[in-house]
């Protein structure tokens, strides 16, 4: 099946919600950039409807907040926290207060490979995180960021001094997390493994059963594990996954309700109808009015 969900390049993205930003930043291309959320993302249009990127990227805020949807829930990101989003997430900006300030991260896939990290940074990376920092690590990682941006701003700077710098950028963050959190459990993983699994999976298939056959466990066990690591049952993810992925493609006016529920293999359209109601609390006839309102 064809890819039916929009995925921005870096430039895409800047180009389709970013309209006031310079030629010079639009342009950049680099595997590593850092911006200032204030000069940055101050102007995106809201609302950002729903979307994937090639890219990941970081929100490290300073002052003020944003508001960030990532799957099927979204985040608030305060002074002094930081979420990441992996490549491929479906996620947007709900919302950006008028005084945020912090810095905007982008690195491609390579720059993650060229870091061999360890395992406890491929947690990291694998878990879409969201980490509140102490006071003393908001500081240093600002002056660290500054240096990463002074670094990528040079005429002939160097990509491999800026991913120097952002390796302790990362690591000091793993350390803060792991100060919150503790280190990854059992239940955690398990987690993460079966919603990277329903991320893959969830337009063939919609049985709790095949993800725990994938993950060698029993169904029983994977609703008790995935209810109290998340407080919602599996299947209440793989419908969110589904109906969030739907939301993207009714987006596009042009496309009819019907084909969109056939094509994300919904039994029906009315099995589709009800149960993007019973998710979003309105039809899809009653969500695309009001997103082609707002467009």
């Amino acid at each position: 099946m064809r890819s039916s969900v929009k995925i921005f390049s870096n430039f895409e993205y800047k180009q389709q919600f970013l309209p006031g930003i310079s030629r010079k930043v639009l342009l950049n291309d680099a595997q590593l950039q850092v911006y200032r959320i204030e000069h940055y993302l101050r102007d995106i249009v809201i609302p950002v409807l729903p979307y994937r990127t090639s890219f990941n990227f970081l929100i490290f805020i300073t002052k003020g907040h944003i508001i960030q949807q990532l799957e099927a829930g979204s985040q608030r990101i305060d002074a002094g926290s930081l979420l990441l989003i992996r490549q491929g997430s479906i996620t947007a900006t709900l919302e950006i207060s008028k005084d945020a300030t912090g810095f905007f991260v982008v690195f491609e896939n390579e720059v993650v490979e060229s870091l061999a990290l360890n395992r406890q940074l491929l947690n990291f990376f694998f878990s879409a995180p969201f980490v509140q920092l102490q006071a003393v690590t908001v500081k240093w990682l600002s002056r660290l960021s500054t240096l990463l941006e002074e670094e990528l701003a040079l005429e002939h700077s160097s990509l491999e001094v800026a991913v120097g710098l952002f390796r302790p950028f990362l690591q000091k963050i793993i350390a803060s997390a792991g100060e919150a959190h503790g280190s990854i459990t059992r239940t955690l993983e398990l987690s993460l493994q079966f919603r990277e699994l329903v991320q893959q999976h969830h337009l063939k298939e919609r049985q709790v059963s095949f993800y725990a056959r994938q993950l060698n466990i029993s169904e029983n066990y994977l609703n008790k594990t995935i209810k109290q690591a998340t407080g919602k049952p599996p299947k209440q993810w793989i419908n969110e996954v589904n109906i969030l992925h739907s939301q993207v493609l009714l987006q596009d006016g042009s496309r009819d309700i019907s084909g969109i529920a056939f094509e994300l293999n919904f039994q029906s359209p009315n099995y589709f109808a009800r149960l993007f109601k019973q998710v979003t609390g309105e039809t899809p006839t009653e969500y695309k009015r009001r997103v082609q309102q707002k467009l």
